[in-house]
């Protein structure tokens, strides 16, 4: 049997080298394994403290490349500069100490990784830093070490087994990767509690520890006779001579540009649906899967099928961007992961054919973390500050063209440089279908005849100047290729050019932090200006009417037939007082919105709204404000800025409970939802808040991808309170749109008045009810 062959074969019992190669192929599968596990886990932990939004994912990322990084780096260094002594015992000691913090941790802490409620901030005013900080705390050490064994480990492997090729390791490394993701949500997550996956994974961890030690001590025996191999250069062909600085700079490159897509493309995602572990998984399993099928033994990354497959998808992709709301949100997850996955096997697989001999594998592996690192600082970090708006898909997906065509450029074997004659006129059609393709689907989408004329025109005369010149040329002629390429290149480039000119000319105001964009429009016709809008990504999150009359009015989910406006129009007469005249209320609303439920406010009443982004109180209160129902409501008024459930809490635990009429929570029109507020705890603190048992929880879950339903009839049977829901499809009012509100109370009288009656109907169940807390949710049930 080739000793190539017996790194992943199952071994055969007496085998000399069956029991050490086991063992090394043991603790790299487990800490890859592990090395993803906890990112899902601790991430999910922190996303109440953070109002569960899909900024708190992408710092969790760059935490964890940023340690990557570092573990590789400290993989590279104890290599080169340690002796062998040293280095085992320095590791192993390290081992040690991680150990004995789980051990701390499990025993003043809820869970062995689970940071400790007296580290949840009070206020949040970086919020980018508190996680960081946290993360820091509960799982540095563990992951640190954990990221090391890929390099580590095969680097010793290489030292142990001579003649045997250390890559297939790193496919290993990438298949333990995938399987840690995979199994998070389709089972770990539903079947185990937060802290008992916590649990789970410290004595998993042990076991890493245990089977990493022995892997030290084989290393630790090495004779330095069976390090000559290496030093000689025996490495299956690959050549041994030193990178130069072009090839280290293309690793740190193709590393970047398939971490840039990974956090553009999640962003997009989790924005749009929600922030939890499956749809966090998806992209990055398909990013895993692209390094496993291009590292393989067997070469199946083919230039030619996934650089025209790139194309396409970057193109199309492009389109579906352009789109936005028009498209349905499981198609754009089924584009995007298309793309992703298309692009990220290029980049890999052009990353594969450019690796070294194992004598440089910890240096190819420190410039990969690097290159992870630099990219995703980029998007998490650096893109929310310099951008905008989400400005780093298009222009990443921009440049990786640029990245592969240096490749391709330097490779003179490349199809860029030889290439069969049709190639260039083949590609030169190609280059004008896709810019008559992009014209005419931006005009459906936009009006912008100029600019597309001036697209179209260009690119065809450009095109037809090449193909003119195409039959005339004797043998092969790159140059055609390569400028036919360039006008490709170019023309992408001009779509996103489109697409920023038009953002910033419909836009009153755009602005972007942590938790995401937001925009200020006027509703079409522009010239008309009869309704300014507040979007949030792709949601439309309030609007007012422009007319002087009309700016008052309540409007899309809030108007006089949905829920909350027919509990608001119909108020309970006050004890003692006349029929006619609505008792004073105290109103509580988690997310403020525009402000919009201000509008029904009356004289003497109280309205408190909570709300976690900083941005959209300045737009809906104060001099800056974009919108006017907190300054024109009749009622008195509180904004307090921080998460609604977090607020809320700390109000309780000081005593102050509001004692509301109403309590609105109002966080769930975006399809990114907050799945904290909607656990059991959290309910627990929203009870805990009315004034009596005829005070009303009223839930706004609009939504286009989930059926909440299923989870607020899981809380009101284990509260045992009375629920009703409005569901206005067919609204009248001016500006309204169709809302979906579901109404609670302790005393379900108090949902049984006359226009209640008329309107609510009992709540029916499309799929069983489920309880969420926080330990366990499980968005999989809830999927339309």
């Amino acid at each position: 049997m080739d000793t190539q062959e017996t790194v992943l074969e199952i071994p055969v019992a007496g085998s000399p080298v069956a029991r050490p190669q086991t063992a090394f192929a043991l603790a790299i599968f487990l800490s890859a394994f592990l090395l993803f596990q906890v990112q899902l886990i601790v991430a999910k932990q922190l996303l109440p403290w953070f109002g569960g939004t899909a900024g708190v994912w992408n710092t969790c990322l760059v935490f964890f490349q940023l340690l990557l990084l570092a573990g590789y780096g400290y993989a590279h260094a104890i290599m080169a500069r340690l002796t062998k002594p040293h280095l085992v015992r320095a590791h192993i000691a390290m081992l040690a100490a991680s150990v004995a913090l789980l051990a701390v941790f499990a025993f003043y802490g809820r869970s062995p990784i689970y940071p400790s409620d007296k580290l949840r901030p009070e206020t949040v005013t970086s919020p980018v830093w508190h996680i960081l900080m946290l993360l820091s705390v509960s799982v540095g050490l563990p992951f640190f070490l954990l990221s090391t064994t890929g390099p580590l480990l095969q680097a010793w492997f290489t030292h142990t087994h001579r003649g045997t090729s250390p890559y297939k390791l790193y496919a290993l490394s990438n298949l333990g990767s995938l399987l840690g993701l995979l199994t998070y949500p389709l089972f770990f997550e539903p079947s185990l509690s937060l802290r008992n996956q916590g649990r789970v994974w410290a004595l998993a961890y042990l076991m890493y520890v245990s089977v990493c030690v022995l892997c030290a001590l084989r290393f630790a025996q090495t004779r330095e006779e069976d390090e000559v191999g290496l030093t000689l250069g025996q490495d299956h062909g690959i050549s041994d001579i030193k990178p130069q600085l072009g090839q280290r700079l293309l690793w740190f490159g193709l590393a970047s540009c398939g971490c840039v897509m990974l956090l553009a493309v999640t962003n997009l995602i989790c924005q749009e649906i929600a922030v939890v572990p499956f749809l966090w998984v998806l992209p990055l399993s398909l990013y895993l899967l692209s390094f496993i099928l291009c590292f393989h033994e067997k070469r199946l990354y083919l230039r030619g099928l996934f650089h025209v497959a790139f194309a396409l998808a970057a193109v199309w992709g492009g389109i579906e961007f352009l789109q936005g709301n028009r498209v349905r949100v499981l198609a754009q997850i089924g584009w995007f992961g298309l793309l992703l996955f298309v692009a990220c096997m290029v980049f890999h697989g052009e990353l594969a054919n450019l690796k070294p001999s194992p004598r440089h594998l910890t240096s190819f592996y420190l410039h990969i973390a690097a290159g992870g690192a630099f990219g995703t600082v980029l998007v998490g970090l650096i893109a929310p500050h310099i951008f905008p708006s989400t400005w780093e898909f298009q222009l990443g997906l921009w440049i990786s063209g640029l990245v592969v065509a240096v490749v391709l450029w330097r490779d003179r074997n490349s199809w860029l440089h030889n290439h069969p004659r049709w190639l260039a006129s083949a590609v030169v059609l190609a280059v004008v279908g896709a810019a008559d393709y992009i014209g005419v689907s931006v005009t459906i989408l936009h009006s912008d005849p100029v600019y597309l004329h001036l697209l179209v025109g260009v690119s065809t005369v450009v095109t037809l100047v090449l193909i003119a010149l195409g039959p005339r040329s004797q043998g092969q002629r790159p140059i055609l290729l390569q400028m036919a390429v360039l006008c490709g290149w170019c023309l992408f480039g001009m779509l996103f050019w489109l697409q920023v000119h038009r953002e910033f000319n419909r836009a009153v105001l755009i602005s972007r932090n942590f938790y995401g964009v937001l925009r200020v429009e006027y509703d079409q016709p522009i010239q008309q200006h009869h309704a300014l809008l507040e979007k949030h990504g792709l949601t439309l999150h309030g609007a007012q009417l422009e007319a002087p009359g009309s700016r008052r009015k309540p409007t899309l989910y809030y108007g006089p037939s949905s829920g909350i406006g027919l509990l608001m129009l119909n108020r309970p007469a006050s004890e003692g007082a006349p029929s006619s005249e609505n008792r004073r209320m105290r109103i509580g609303v988690v997310g403020l919105g525009v402000g919009t439920l201000a509008a029904y406010g009356q004289p003497g009443d109280y309205m408190r709204f909570y709300e976690m982004n900083p941005e959209v109180v300045r737009l809906a209160k104060g001099e800056q404000a974009a919108f006017s129902f907190l300054a024109e409501t009749a009622a008195d008024s509180d904004v307090v800025l921080g998460d609604g459930r977090i607020s809320l809490e700390k109000e309780l635990a000081a005593g102050t409970p509001q004692k509301f009429d109403v309590l609105a929570i109002d966080a769930f029109s975006s399809d990114s939802i907050p799945v904290h507020l909607l656990t059991r705890e959290a309910m627990k603190i929203y009870l805990g808040h009315l004034r009596h048992d005829r005070s009303i929880l009223a839930f706004h879950i609009s939504n286009r991808s989930l059926d909440l339903t299923s989870v607020l009839a899981g809380l009101a049977e284990q509260y045992q309170l009375g629920v009703v829901r409005v569901l206005s499809l067919t609204p009248e009012g001016e500006a309204e749109i169709p809302s979906d509100w579901i109404l609670m109370a302790a005393d379900p009288a108090a949902l049984k008045t006359p226009v209640l009656l008329q309107h609510a109907k009992p709540l029916q169940l499309s799929r069983s009810a489920t309880l969420w807390t926080d330990d366990y949710s499980n968005l999989l049930h809830v999927l339309r």
